[in-house]
């Protein structure tokens, strides 16, 4: 039998009431709240102040960034998760070892909770060579190459419009490309466009996105889609505005299948002085943001992070969230390119 929204969440709180009092001594006029992500209770007693988080099962990946939020909103510094999902709990662990104070991220046991443990730090990217003739292609239609977990794409202003994959043939596994924008684009562009040439298919895709995505677009559908990348690209093209001399693109903490879904977008520059430092560009306050960006320090060991948002979305409990990772941060508030 399906619970009701209203009635999983009254259980899931007490659920969460049970599990705290277990570790900790939670004052008992406390009430349960229901927040994106799972349910919460915050208790402010002076000695003992936490926030308390029990991720719900459907996005258990998101409960780290959205508690960091609800701490921040009530200036309470002390965290803890709880997760049934162990996976989940493991990268949460881990990230929480680049935030300070650390969130204390449990794993539920029964009726129990014990301690997580941290899930092994991101590797280094080490991207492949672009398949033959793929950077010419680009080049040619005016679309900017770029590697990502692995895979080489093309981009306009941020926005995908080619990528290689692997095919099989006669002589055994080699290159192909797929145009389109998005999964369900590039299926139907080999299928409706498939005696094309594959430059003629790639203009023709690129020439489309970049009439609908320029300075201006408002709120045109290619226009929105996928814009922290669109900063990231504004940024590498001219990073002065941050201060830096150059900035490159390097992976993402997490791999995004949709383009409607946040992707907090990361970059590596340096400044006038030879300070390593990590960008993450972000739009909207995305609760990922700052988790992914503990990720990225641990991985890429930054001297410095600047999170880059568009100037309305520099809110007070993302700045309050942002500040707990445990190299130098701050948040720097733009012009969108597409206002």
């Amino acid at each position: 039998m399906t619970l009701d929204p209203e009635r999983r969440t009254a259980l899931m709180g007490i659920r969460l009431r049970g599990l705290a009092t277990g570790v900790a001594d939670v004052a008992p006029a406390v009430e349960t709240i229901n927040v994106a992500g799972g349910v919460a209770m915050v208790d402010p007693t002076p000695g003992r102040a936490c926030v308390w988080f029990l991720a719900s099962d459907d996005h258990p990946e998101r409960a780290l960034g959205h508690v960091l939020l609800l701490s921040a909103r009530h200036g309470i510094t002390g965290v803890a998760v709880c997760f049934d999902d162990a996976a989940a709990a493991s990268v949460a662990a881990r990230r929480a070892t680049a935030l300070e104070p650390s969130p204390l991220v449990w794993v539920v046991d029964g009726r129990s909770l014990r301690r997580a443990e941290p899930a092994p730090a991101l590797p280094l990217s080490d991207p492949p060579e672009a398949p033959e003739g793929f950077i010419a292609l680009c080049v040619g239609a005016g679309v900017e190459p770029v590697v990502e977990h692995g895979i080489w794409r093309g981009e306009v202003l941020g926005l995908e419009v080619v990528r290689t994959t692997v095919v099989g043939t006669e002589a055994g596994m080699g290159a192909g490309i797929e145009v389109g924008v998005g999964r369900f684009d590039r299926e139907a562009g080999a299928i409706l466009h498939g005696d094309l040439p594959p430059t003629a298919a790639l203009s023709s895709a690129a020439d489309l996105v970049r009439r609908e995505r320029h300075a201006g677009a408002g709120a045109h559908p290619l226009a929105g889609l996928v814009r922290e990348r669109w900063l990231r690209r504004d940024l590498m093209v001219d990073p002065s505005p941050l201060g830096l001399v150059d900035l490159v693109a390097v992976d993402p903490a997490d791999v995004v299948n949709g383009l409607r879904e946040p992707s907090p977008t990361p970059a590596i520059g340096s400044g006038h002085d030879g300070e390593r430092v990590l960008v993450v560009c972000s739009v909207g306050v995305d609760p990922g943001v700052v988790p992914a960006a503990a990720d990225l320090v641990l991985r890429e060991r930054p001297d410095r992070l600047i999170v880059v948002v568009p100037e309305r979305d520099v809110h007070p409990a993302l700045v309050g969230a942002v500040e707990r990772l445990v190299v130098p941060a701050g948040i720097v508030g733009v012009t969108g390119p597409w206002s």
